[in-house]
């Protein structure tokens, strides 16, 4: 569980929810080409703090 003395909320609004669903099943779906097109064509949008 996130500690709740340092976590920080943030509200999300969807613009558009019929495509938020589309990626979001794709993302989480079990075929795993169409999942990693989306990844390997959007990496470079990627926010990664390693």
């Amino acid at each position: 569980t996130m500690n709740p003395e340092t976590r920080t909320f943030r509200q999300v609004d969807i613009e558009n929810a019929t495509e938020a669903d589309r990626v979001f099943s794709m993302l989480m779906g079990d075929e795993v080409p169409p999942r990693r097109e989306f990844i390997e064509k959007n990496a470079t949008y990627a926010n990664i703090d390693a």
